[in-house]
C-alpha cells in the first residue's frame, strides 16, 4: 500500500514544549505543597513518570489527584486553580528548529496532517513562523469532540481527509496516545522520544512503534524508509 498522508502531532514533534513542561512543573508542585507542604518538584517528576508508565492520558491530573483521592471537591478546586496560574505564566509557542526544514521535505511527496491537542491559536502562530504552509490539512483539537487515546479521533481525521488507515504515517511522542491508537487502525507509526515521555515502553510488542527517532532530525528521511516498505 502506497503511503500518501502523515500525520504529525503537535505538541512533541511540531512544537518544543520544553519551555512548557519547566512552567508547569512549577505550577504543579506549588499547588501540590497547598495540601503536602513538604512535596518537592523531585517527587514531581517521579509522579510524572509512573503517570508515564502507567498510560494515564492525563499526567498533570494524575499527580494532583494522587495528592487529593478521594476527595473529588478538593482535587477539582487544586486543578482549576492550577489552571488559571497556567494560563496566566505560560511561555509562548516554540517551534522546533530543524521542523522547517523536515515538513519541506516531507510535503514534497505527502500530504501533511496536524493531529494534536493544541486549538485553533495554533495556526496563527504557524502562519507567522511560516510553515502552515506545508500542512495540507491543518486540524486542531477545535474540529473534533473526541481525543486521543480515543482510536476515533483518527478514524474521523482521516475519513476527513479520504484516505484509508493503511495509506497513513502517525508521528507522535507518546506510545500511548499516538502510537497505540493509530497502530490500532493500522497506521505505520514513528515515535519521537522527547519531552516527559521519552522513556515510555511499550508494554506489548504490538505497541512497539515502527521506527523510533531521538529528534524530529531526520524525520523526512524515517518516512521515507516507511515509504518504501509499505509498498514491498
Amino acid at each position: 500500500m502506497k503511503i500518501t498522508t502523515v500525520l504529525l502531532d503537535a505538541g512533541g514533534v511540531i512544537l518544543d514544549e520544553s519551555e512548557h513542561e519547566k512552567v508547569l512543573a512549577d505550577v504543579i508542585t506549588n499547588t501540590i505543597k497547598e495540601v503536602k507542604p513538604e512535596y518537592t518538584k523531585d517527587q514531581y517528576y517521579l509522579d510524572i513518570e509512573e503517570a508515564v508508565q502507567h498510560f494515564n492520558p492525563k499526567t498533570y491530573r494524575y499527580v494532583i489527584w494522587k495528592y487529593t483521592r478521594p476527595d473529588i471537591v478538593a482535587y477539582n478546586e487544586l486543578y482549576s486553580r492550577s489552571m488559571e496560574v497556567w494560563k496566566e505564566q505560560q511561555p509562548p509557542l516554540k517551534l522546533y528548529d530543524r521542523f522547517a526544514k523536515e515538513a519541506k521535505e516531507i510535503s514534497q511527496h505527502f500530504n501533511i496532517g496536524m493531529a494534536g491537542q493544541y486549538r485553533n491559536a495554533i495556526l496563527s502562530f504557524l502562519e507567522k513562523e511560516d510553515v502552515l504552509k506545508y500542512i495540507k490539512y491543518p486540524f486542531t483539537q477545535d474540529d473534533f469532540e473526541i481525543t486521543k487515546p480515543d482510536p476515533r479521533y483518527f478514524e474521523q481525521m482521516i475519513q476527513r481527509i479520504g484516505v484509508s488507515t493503511e495509506e497513513c504515517i502517525m508521528v507522535g511522542d507518546r506510545i500511548d496516545n499516538d502510537i497505540v491508537p493509530a497502530k490500532q487502525l493500522g497506521m505505520k507509526t514513528i515515535l519521537i522520544r522527547v519531552g516527559l515521555h521519552k522513556d515510555q515502553q511499550p508494554r506489548l510488542p504490538i505497541e512497539q512503534p515502527d521506527i523510533e527517532l531521538e529528534s524530529i532530525s531526520g524525520l523526512a528521511a524515517a518516512i521515507e524508509e516507511l515509504g518504501r516498505i509499505a509498498e514491498l
